[in-house]
């Protein structure tokens, strides 16, 4: 199952005000894996210019975490940031910041973009777990924090990018694994994209039937 548009739109709606909102939106959009999200650094991220570099990742082994490199080379390449995905970690600094004052010399200055409320670490199963219990609100079809990355390539492709732009958003290593996981996913935006650009052209025979 993956998310259309509207949906992923319907869950944002649901999720905004929660403390990890924008870990949500910048997965559903810029393609992050769960654990390159949890691992992310505040040092690896430039909003006046609008860049991310998921450079690290928290990995699970079991229960317990360690921090790794990401999974392939390109994996820590530089992507771009869209305005609303600046705005919403704007906001999210904002709250951390607060977050720090308030607790303090016990706040863990890990760097980390989210954290727990003392800045620790944030575990990837909290996220989500956070991502169920906000879906179970919603009545929107189920799916998996992880399959926020492929809403994620369905929300690129639809708006203009190919399986070239799709493969240097979510740091796949070839275009062939990009090819052979979302093409599949693709043909509904294909053809509404083909609609589209087909009623852009005016047509007279078209706009007498329609009279």
């Amino acid at each position: 199952m993956v998310w259309t548009p509207q949906q992923f739109g319907a869950f944002l709606d649901a999720a905004e005000g929660d403390r990890l909102y924008a870990i949500f939106h910048l997965m559903g959009t810029r393609g992050l894996r769960r654990g390159e999200a949890v691992g992310q650094d505040w040092h690896e991220i430039d909003l006046d210019a609008g860049l991310i570099t998921p450079a690290k990742e928290i990995v699970v082994d079991g229960w317990d975490t360690y921090e790794s490199e990401p999974k392939t080379d390109g994996s820590a390449s530089t992507i771009a940031l869209d305005s609303l995905n600046i705005a919403a970690l704007r906001e999210h600094r904002a709250h951390q910041l607060k977050e720090r004052e308030k607790w303090g010399d016990a706040w863990q200055d890990t760097g980390k973009v989210f954290t727990q409320e003392n800045g620790a670490w944030l575990h990837p199963e909290t996220a989500s777990e956070t991502f169920r219990q906000i879906l179970a609100r919603t009545g929107l079809p189920p799916i998996t924090l992880r399959d926020l990355r492929h809403v994620s390539a369905t929300l690129t492709h639809g708006g203009g990018g190919d399986l070239h732009t799709i493969k240097e958003t979510l740091r796949h290593s070839t275009i062939t694994l990009t090819s052979d996981t979302y093409t599949s996913l693709l043909p509904e935006v294909d053809l509404a994209a083909a609609e589209a650009a087909a009623r852009l052209v005016p047509r007279v025979r078209l706009d007498k039937t329609a009279e």
